[in-house]
């Protein structure tokens, strides 16, 4: 299975199309996929995976066990119903349906990163903001003890 990594900005089209990074398609075809799954994301953002990804992900949250079943139900409701599969065109470009744009608030500047096994979509200036105020020093914290 493929890792999604690097930082690549885009800009979202009058018609919501958004370019899918040269490495991540490269990545879908070497799998013989055709499309990403596309889904809402925690903290304001959306996540891209490949087929191989979103099938590993299904399978863990369909054997994933919580003891209040009622949150359980929800939380997969709005997973999977957040859950959209698209198809990269010609130009490699992918459709953001309105419901998501809304969710991840996108403007025209895109961010678009890796995080392992998805990538996720940004708006560029909520990116720059949860940036500073968490990423950043979330990483000086943790880098302390990782091994790189």
């Amino acid at each position: 299975m493929a890792l999604l990594i690097g930082r690549y900005e885009y800009t979202l089209d009058p018609a919501n199309r958004l370019s899918v990074p040269p490495k991540y398609r490269e990545a879908l075809a070497a799998e013989s996929g055709r499309n990403f799954f596309l889904s809402s994301g925690r903290e304001g953002c959306l996540y891209l995976f490949l087929p191989s990804q979103f099938e590993k992900l299904s399978n863990d949250l369909q054997n994933f066990m919580m003891k209040d079943k009622e949150k359980e139900r929800a939380a997969m409701r709005k997973f999977f119903s957040d859950t959209m599969e698209v198809e990269a065109d010609a130009a490699g470009r992918i459709l953001i349906p309105e419901y998501l744009k809304k969710h991840a608030g996108l403007g025209a500047r895109v961010l678009v990163h890796g995080a392992g096994h998805r990538a996720e979509i940004w708006d560029w200036r909520r990116w720059n903001s949860y940036m500073k105020s968490k990423v950043e020093p979330a990483y000086r914290s943790v880098s302390k003890t990782l091994p790189i």
